[in-house]
């Protein structure tokens, strides 16, 4: 994981996106906080026994009790697997949940979503890894297209931080929104993008 966090394809993640008359920047330092954070013990990597189906990784802001009725520590990365570019790209997705809460940082869940799930399709499109092998779903195509518009920024040599494309960026977040995974959660339509509820981010 620490590879992943500390290597030369998240080194290239740069980005920003507005937020409520703001903007939040992700750059590989916002990477690099988590595998300090990892390194000093303030977020824990584990072996998950319990996720949804289709769920291969996930971030847990706080601590809670698996169905088997083992406790699972605040700020714990569960990662089913770490063996392939697939599972790196949702390490680095669930990473950025956990730079968030580490971070403290004041967006809406629905945001955060859409966020992280740029990062993982810029990972995918940056390490070579065929589209029909993670750009399956609904969600993915919409971050694609994020991705692919910052991807032809980054390829002009400009060493700063573009944005991302905002009719992209609308439709990636209103896919989120609208997704049965989240909509009735904080990151729906509603709750995340119209009403700002957030994830915990108590660091």
């Amino acid at each position: 994981m620490l590879q992943v966090l500390n290597g030369p394809t998240v080194a290239r993640i740069r980005f920003r996106f507005p937020i409520r008359g703001s903007h939040v920047t992700i750059a590989p330092q916002t990477f690099h906080h988590v595998a300090r954070a990892i390194r000093l013990g303030r977020v824990h990597v584990g072996r998950p026994t319990d996720l949804a189906a289709g769920v291969a990784a996930q971030y847990n802001d706080v601590a809670r009790t698996r169905a088997d009725g083992t406790a699972v520590a605040a700020n714990t990365l569960e990662v089913t697997s770490a063996a392939g570019r697939l599972d790196e790209a949702h390490i680095v997705h669930e990473s950025l949940h956990a730079a968030y809460d580490l971070l403290r940082t004041g967006l809406d869940a629905n945001a955060e979503e859409a966020s992280a799930y740029v990062c993982s399709a810029l990972y995918c499109r940056m390490t070579g890894l065929p589209r029909p092998r993670w750009a399956n779903g609904q969600i993915y195509a919409n971050a694609e297209l994020v991705a692919r518009t910052l991807l032809k920024q980054y390829q002009k040599g400009d060493p700063g931080i573009p944005w991302v494309g905002e009719h992209e960026w609308h439709i990636l977040r209103a896919g989120v929104g609208l997704h049965p995974v989240y909509t009735s959660g904080p990151a729906g339509i509603l709750t995340g993008w119209v009403l700002g509820q957030q994830y915990t981010h108590d660091g």
